[in-house]
């Protein structure tokens, strides 16, 4: 019995997956920040992952992966955003049913959750990015600037609105 050869891009694959494995959580957390939606989300996240694949090639060895794979995710978001906007048709304001918080969860934790997501939308999408890239990802402001497309000190500057106005709209809430 013979089997096929592998195809040149095989190690390519297999390589990729140990990529992918490491930084979906990271991409999907940022993806979620600014969609708000789990079906957005799973969505750019693949589409962010398909990407990368095509792009590997021109991956500079040496560079911060997670960086490079949260600016193609932030540009597909932007991507779809840009769509939607000249598209009629609107996304589902809400999750389905079938995606409520585990009862396991206390009552307590979902309504700061709802608070916390309130607060967090009510940011322009720039602010969100550069709110989660630095409070989740633990970025430097030189990264978050270069995946936002911005400086430093815009990112810095963005990052002082959203704690400000966070803080104003959360207060004692937490």
């Amino acid at each position: 019995m013979s089997q096929k050869p592998a195809g040149p891009n095989a190690p390519l694959a297999a390589g990729f997956a140990a990529v992918v494995e490491k930084h979906w959580d990271a991409v999907y957390r940022l993806l979620h920040s600014l969609t708000g939606n789990l079906h957005d989300t799973e969505d750019l996240t693949q589409e962010t992952f398909l990407r990368a694949l095509d792009k590997l090639a021109g991956f500079k060895a040496g560079t911060n992966m997670r960086s490079w794979l949260l600016r193609i995710g932030t540009n597909a978001f932007f991507d779809q955003q840009r769509k939607r906007k000249h598209s009629k048709q609107k996304p589902l304001q809400q999750d389905l049913p079938g995606s409520a918080l585990p009862p396991d969860y206390a009552l307590e934790v979902a309504q700061q959750s709802l608070l916390v997501r309130a607060a967090l939308e009510e940011l322009s999408e720039l602010t969100r990015l550069v709110f989660h890239l630095r409070a989740t990802e633990d970025l430097s402001f030189r990264e978050i600037a270069e995946i936002a497309d911005t400086t430093e000190q815009a990112a810095r500057w963005h990052m002082h609105h959203a704690r400000t106005k966070l803080l104003e709209r959360l207060g004692n809430n937490l």
